[in-house]
């Protein structure tokens, strides 16, 4: 592909770096700064970024809103400001090892639907400054709680106060957040650590190489075909009326549009009628 390449590149992110790092090669390799990512990760934190290079950014809402997949440990009777293991200690306190019942339980109490704070060292502004930026300057951070959704959360490994956890949320769950919460249902404090993302909606991290990826090869979505005369009104903004050959299956979801074998544009389907929604 050329250096004015339009496609995804998917990172394992190690961890000790930041994800905007993480994307330093990609920009050097291809020359330019318009990369940008879905799925930002904390510098401790591991696993699937998905990068964009060029056009392919205006995908990046998409995946960013499907659900993720994680892994970490929960460790017990600590609490740090940070509600990892790099953070400074706040608290430590004795208690007891909880059983595989008390743990599974607890786990169980929050799938579906729940309120999560968010962690005050994270990217959330307030009145345009990150929060994380006025907790390092010792200020009053006061983060409100939001709607998050547990798909799945189950626990792996239990060794003494400390074990692994699978969990697969919806966008905007802080799972250093989620291990602060599970520690109180259990009676106690507790921070997360070895966070490790796995997937994002229905991307693997196995997948992660520095090959380039084309949209239709990384989203799952149906790909109508139009005439040139049509493609010039989509590519103009002008909806076109669905094709009586284009057996499409989706209704208000996002489309690719191509003509003569190429993905030029996105558009959703309305009453009939392809709504453009940008150029590829």
């Amino acid at each position: 592909m050329s250096i004015n390449a339009s496609a995804f590149i998917l990172i394992d992110k190690p961890t000790g770096i930041t994800s905007f790092r993480a994307l330093g090669a990609i920009k050097k390799q291809f020359g330019t700064k318009r990369v940008g990512h879905a799925g930002t990760l904390d510098m401790a934190a591991s696993g699937l970024i998905v990068a964009a290079l060029g056009k392919c950014t205006r995908l990046l809402p998409y995946i960013e809103a499907e659900e993720k997949v994680y892994s970490f440990d929960l460790h017990l009777g600590i609490l740090t400001d940070t509600l990892e293991l790099t953070g400074n200690i706040l608290k430590k306190e004795a208690c007891t090892t909880r059983t595989e019942k008390e743990i599974d339980s607890a786990l169980q109490a929050f799938i579906g639907e729940t309120e999560q704070v968010p962690p005050i060292f994270s990217a959330i502004k307030i009145n345009g400054k990150r929060a994380s930026d006025l907790a390092f300057k010792g200020q009053d951070v006061n983060l409100k709680s939001r709607k998050i959704f547990i798909y799945e959360l189950r626990r792996n490994h239990l060794q003494g106060n400390k074990f692994s956890i699978h969990c697969k949320c919806s966008k905007g769950t802080y799972i250093r957040s989620l291990a602060r919460d599970i520690a109180a249902k259990l009676g106690t404090c507790g921070i997360a650590g070895c966070i490790r993302r796995l997937a994002i909606g229905g991307i693997p991290v196995e997948q992660a190489s520095d090959k380039l990826i084309l949209p239709q090869e990384l989203l799952n979505w149906e790909i109508a075909k139009v005439e040139e005369k049509d493609a010039s009104k989509i590519l103009n903004g002008v909806p076109v009326v669905v094709a009586s050959d284009n057996s499409l299956t989706v209704s208000g979801n996002p489309v690719f549009i191509s003509c003569n074998e190429q993905i030029i544009a996105v558009a959703e389907v309305q009453n009939n009628y392809f709504i453009p929604k940008f150029q590829l």
